[in-house]
């Protein structure tokens, strides 16, 4: 098993770009291509926490060089991966237990001889680039790959690491590989699509109890408490971890988190659920009391914009397409000048719910079967309201299919 990875798909990518392997040391890329956890060394968010190298050539191995302290489980998940290790700061043993007759100390220090350390073994502060970069180096010798053009991620690596890596694997030639693997990991497979819609059942779970218990006089806190204890209850026994985050704005003017909804206040709830790292994103609006004119027509705007723009979200347009379509819409409507950078976006694993490829005017995506985008028209009028309307879609060969089930019409509360 290699996590997430269409190895055929992730051959061809290589092929175009001219590389013969990736080798990704950002933890989401090494989630995405293993289904394991860095481990505690990638928090540090520097390269040489650990690397993934997927080769071009689908015959080979995927190969992984990982923190000590997790290279057992991780060579357990992913039995037929080449593992190997460097030594991070967590010192740990294991207890023989043929030497419980032993005092303890005895039988720990038995455990750390027993590991074939040299005598001078020594544990970084945190870790070193230069140790896992030693062993990255075997597993590209090993793959035949020590003279080879390979792909780095550099939209993660600092300026300085990659110096040191070209440095240390002089005879190979270190391109950027984030082009293909944005573009490898903008295709889903069934397992990331299904965590995907997994976190949209359970933010409109979130916000199906914030509709239906949210009052005048709560604080925006008191809101974003309904939502997730709506997510709790309907994540009860769900195995994957669940996050949340909350783009809230309540009032026709943006009120501080402490001032509290009246009637009259709209509330625009842009909402991201992340279920086992993958992060699903949508938003909808709702309002305290009857809308006034002016808001239920702004609402109204978005809806029809929302409209005209999945209509052309299929196979084989550009996303710069949908982009012109939505902004040509609000132009009818009468918002010849309103301008926005995208409107939506990839959704799965990364630090941020949005990801490549953005639905903007200058992106030359086109749009493939397998995608998964966020579709959303936001409208921000200081003074009226702050409207989002945002579902997410899986692009099948026949068109988008919506994940949500929430009508995006204006709702009352309170």
């Amino acid at each position: 098993m290699t996590g997430f990875v269409d190895r055929e798909r992730a051959a061809q990518l290589m092929e175009r770009a001219g590389i013969e392997a990736l080798v990704l040391c950002a933890p989401e890329a090494f989630h995405y291509a293993t289904g394991a956890w860095i481990g505690p060394a990638g928090l540090f968010r520097r390269a040489g926490a650990g690397f993934v190298v997927i080769p071009a050539r689908q015959e080979l191995p995927i190969g992984v060089v990982v923190a000590d302290f997790n290279a057992a489980p991780l060579q357990a998940a992913l039995p037929d991966a080449v593992v190997r290790s460097h030594p991070i700061w967590i010192e740990s043993a294991t207890l023989d237990a043929s030497t419980s007759g032993h005092l303890l100390a005895q039988r720990i220090e038995a455990g750390l001889a027993s590991s074939g350390r040299s005598p001078d073994f020594s544990r970084p502060a945190t870790f070193e680039l230069a140790n896992s970069v030693r062993e990255l180096k075997q597993i590209l010798t090993g793959f035949g790959l020590d003279r080879a053009t390979i792909g780095v991620d550099l939209d993660f690596i600092a300026t300085a690491d990659f110096s040191a890596m070209q440095a240390m694997l002089p005879g190979c030639s270190m391109v950027d590989g984030s082009a293909a693997l944005d573009r490898l990991r903008s295709v889903k497979s069934q397992r990331e699509v299904d965590l995907l819609q997994q976190g949209i059942i359970l933010s409109e779970a979130g916000l199906d109890r914030l509709q239906v218990d949210a009052m005048a006089g709560m604080r925006q806190a008191d809101l974003i408490s309904l939502y997730r204890e709506g997510i709790a209850t309907a994540a009860a026994g769900l195995s994957h971890p669940v996050t949340t985050a909350e783009y809230v704005t309540l009032g026709a003017r943006a009120k501080g988190t402490d001032a509290k909804a009246m009637p009259g206040d709209p509330l625009k709830c842009d909402m991201v659920c992340t279920v086992g790292g993958y992060a699903s994103d949508m938003s909808r609006n709702f309002i305290f009391g009857p809308p006034s004119a002016e808001q239920a027509e702004l609402h109204a705007i978005a809806e029809q914009a929302f409209e005209d723009g999945l209509a052309s979200l299929v196979p084989g347009n550009k996303l710069a397409h949908v982009h012109r379509v939505a902004t040509e819409s609000l132009a009818r409507q009468g918002l010849h000048s309103y301008r926005r950078g995208h409107f939506g976006h990839g959704v799965g694993q990364s630090v941020f719910s949005e990801q490549w490829p953005f639905i903007a005017a200058d992106s030359v995506v086109v749009i493939e079967a397998g995608m998964v985008l966020a579709f959303e028209i936001p409208l921000y009028i200081d003074g009226l309201a702050s409207f989002n309307l945002e579902d997410q879609f899986l692009i099948t060969p026949d068109g988008p299919v919506a994940m949500n089930r929430l009508p995006r019409r204006l709702e009352t509360i309170g």
